[in-house]
């Protein structure tokens, strides 16, 4: 996951002059009566569309007067193809980005409001698109908007303290697609926390090593199912020996069983990340235990991917991803299974904040997994994804 900015801004001239709004005839209304209308008659969805518009208004009033202030937005639309034919045009239970087929959809589309000075700092983010709709599909309505709302503290020069809903630090790729490599997520990210709910310490503990501790109210969720009572904590630690070379281990340990049984998880990830002229590469894995139910031991699951990425040109890069995920028991899937997967994607960047990219992708499983059509199940699942991502 993305590590946030910790870039100062300097403060604002005594002289800049006072923004002026005018808001006409909306003054003549009672505003008591308009928004106790509104909410009467708004859906929640319609309501986050609103609000996304209010952010984007604040940035011209942001950049003329207050530098702390800082609007900013991302957009991925995208079409799917999977081979398999999906009745109800979903793909595989497994994945949660670009879930749809045969059809023209959006991914994400975020708008962000971040504030920051030299003691506190926040941020907002608001969302819609297939990655809310289905990694969110077990919040509540008014949850399911959030990417990101975040309230931090400087405890000391450098030891940060944060509260809210906030990405995960477990992996290396994000709901960012044109952060990552490839169009779509690995296995490896699509099921893990993607965010995480809870308080955070952050703290460099040398130039090259930095630490996050984590404690949450669980495995990825804003709100808390019923019954469920543990929390969850995590540790994460970040190494940069040069430039190019990085090292990141992150756990996880919370009780996600309900109350008042104990089902306590254990989950590691590590990856290297390695840049150079002729190749870039990422090795990642993941392994986890968690108690059986009402059963002495514990299941476990584990994955392994590799990401190689290169540059052809200034515009044109070209990566190739190969990788395996093994739940048989269905501590974190749906369905017990074990997956082989490959993909190959190539990216255009078409101006300095705008990427076209394409990507073939193809699992594996030695047990008829995927559903087809015809009712059949088949060991085999091809997809064709095309997307167009924004920065704004």
């Amino acid at each position: 996951m993305q590590s946030d900015s910790m870039t100062e801004h300097s403060e604002p001239s005594n002289k800049s002059p006072k923004p002026t709004i005018r808001l006409g005839l909306l003054f003549r209304i009672n505003h008591q009566s308009v928004f106790s209308l509104v909410f009467k008659i708004v859906c929640p969805k319609v309501a986050v569309v609103s609000l996304v518009l209010v952010l984007l208004s604040l940035k011209g009033i942001a950049q003329e007067t207050v530098d702390r202030f800082e609007v900013s937005g991302y957009l991925e639309a995208y079409y799917a193809y999977d081979f398999s034919r999906p009745s109800n045009h979903e793909r595989p239970s497994l994945l949660y980005n670009f879930k749809r087929h045969n059809e023209f959809s959006l991914n994400l589309a975020l708008v962000q409001l971040s504030y920051k000075t030299s003691k506190t700092r926040t941020k907002m983010s608001v969302m819609s698109g297939t990655y809310a709709q289905y990694n969110l599909a077990n919040e509540p309505v008014w949850g399911q908007a959030i990417y990101e709302a975040s309230v931090g503290v400087r405890l000391l020069e450098d030891l940060w303290l944060d509260v809210g809903v906030m990405p995960s630090h477990i992996g290396f790729e994000s709901a960012i697609g044109a952060d990552c490599w490839h169009l779509s997520r690995s296995l490896l990210a699509e099921n893990s926390p993607y965010f995480l709910t809870g308080a955070r310490l952050t703290y460099p503990l040398t130039e090259k090593i930095e630490a996050v501790l984590w404690l949450t109210n669980g495995w990825q969720n804003i709100q808390r199912q019923r019954g469920k009572q543990g929390l969850g904590t995590g540790l994460g630690v970040v190494y940069r020996p040069s430039e190019k070379l990085l090292f990141n281990y992150a756990n996880y340990l919370g009780n996600e069983g309900t109350h008042p049984i104990r089902m306590y998880r254990f989950f590691n990830n590590f990856f290297i990340q390695k840049y150079s002229n002729l190749l870039n590469v990422t090795l990642g894995a993941d392994y986890g235990i968690e108690h059986r139910f009402f059963r002495n031991g514990f299941n476990h699951w584990y994955g392994i991917t590799l990401s190689l990425q290169k540059e052809i040109t200034d515009q044109l890069t070209v990566a190739g991803r190969g990788e395996y995920y093994s739940d048989s028991n269905a501590v974190i899937l749906e369905s017990g299974m074990r997956v082989s997967g490959f993909s190959v994607n190539l990216d255009y960047q078409l101006t300095e904040s705008l990427v076209a990219r394409i990507e073939g992708r193809q699992f594996i499983s030695p047990e008829p997994i995927f559903e087809q059509p015809s009712g059949w199940m088949n060991r085999g699942n091809l997809a064709f994804n095309t997307a167009l991502a924004v920065r704004f």
